[in-house]
């Protein structure tokens, strides 16, 4: 008995190290069964339940890359950290197979305004760092098929093994919204950097969205939001044709972090600097109050089975679900193998792609 016991433990602590080195679960969803993963979760060795009578801002640590969630700490008004288990019921970070029912296309509007909210909205503005919850959605062009071949000529040449089991698309990562809000009606705006994003509604009963405006990102999309809610995009490509280049204080030159301001300023009404919600690392951000005792929290969302509205480069792949030789993968190959008139050895000696 103590040595199955001795193993559990030993067991549980290799995981949470290779959880905690890989940034979260996601990695391990193809490596173990549902009921291990569930294990590892109420441990609390994801870091998303459990509080051992800390504060949340005993989670937030401040350094080289600015503020980082190290617990179960969701990013509040003001940037205050905030349990999550006080704000989302259910929470969980492994979405990493999770396949949405339905993917809609969305496009970038046209021009550098987007639609202004309307008087008496509640307006919520999140910032998204690195999440680490990455989804099996990726989307890419002829230049990262490219990038593709390279990579797998560079590796074929060093070993001359053709199979490369980490060779896929950019994908999207996801970042989780928490609406807390019901007085009224709540414009949201959602500010990612560089990379797919994917943003992850969950709403307290009550809460309504009037509008979600996407700023930036190289492709960006949203899940669980009601069809009816319009949706308005600028990606990181249109918003630098703007002349618009998301700053704040701790980033770049104060110049830039105050010509932000004053864009964000006149087409919102309020400063980005001011509004912000989200810390530099970390997976969610709160719109709204804490819930009281007796208040209603916002119940997760999976993404999967979930209504998702996303742009999309050239090609637009869900895990598992690609054609025959139609996978970022395969297309790869395919490409290098006409380069080589259908034979790698071709490959060993050559220009780069």
């Amino acid at each position: 008995m103590v040595r199955r016991i001795s193993l559990a433990i030993l067991g549980t602590a290799v995981f949470a190290a290779v959880a905690l080195v890989l940034g979260g679960p996601g990695p391990l969803e193809r490596i173990l069964p549902r009921q291990a993963l569930d294990y590892l979760e109420s441990a609390g060795v994801f870091g998303l339940h459990g509080r051992s009578g800390q504060r949340p801002q005993d989670f937030l640590q401040e350094g080289a890359d600015g503020l980082v969630a190290v617990g179960p700490i969701a990013a509040g008004a003001g940037n205050r950290p905030v349990f999550i288990g006080d704000v989302v019921a259910g929470y969980t970070t492994r979405a990493a197979a999770d396949i949405p029912a339905e993917v809609t296309t969305i496009r970038p509007i046209m021009g550098c305004r987007p639609t202004p909210p309307q008087e008496g909205t509640h307006f919520g503005h999140v910032t998204a760092g690195t999440s680490g919850i990455g989804l099996a959605l990726s989307t890419y062009d002829d230049s990262d098929l490219a990038a593709g071949v390279q990579r797998l000529v560079d590796h074929y040449r060093q070993t001359g093994n053709a199979a490369m089991p980490d060779l896929s698309g950019p994908g999207y990562e996801a970042y989780d919204v928490a609406v807390t809000e019901t007085s009224a009606p709540v414009y949201l705006v959602l500010e990612t950097g560089a990379g797919n994003r994917m943003w992850n509604l969950h709403l307290a009963p009550g809460a309504r969205i009037e509008r979600v405006i996407l700023l930036g990102g190289t492709q960006a999309g949203i899940a669980n939001l009601d069809p009816v809610v319009p949706v308005e995009v600028i990606l990181d490509a249109d918003l630098a044709s703007c002349g618009i280049h998301p700053a704040y204080g701790s980033e770049g030159m104060s110049s830039g972090a105050e010509a932000y301001d004053r864009w964000f300023l006149d087409a919102f009404g309020v400063a980005a600097s001011s509004s912000r919600i989200g810390f530099d690392r970390g997976t969610i951000s709160l719109v709204g109050p804490v819930p009281g005792a007796e208040g209603p929290k916002a119940s997760y969302a999976p993404i999967n089975g979930a209504r998702i509205r996303a742009t999309q480069d050239q090609f637009f792949e869900i895990r598992g679900q690609a054609g025959k030789g139609e996978n970022f993968a395969a297309r790869v190959k395919a490409i290098a193998l006409t380069f080589a008139f259908g034979d790698l050895d071709y490959l060993r000696q050559g220009a780069s792609f």
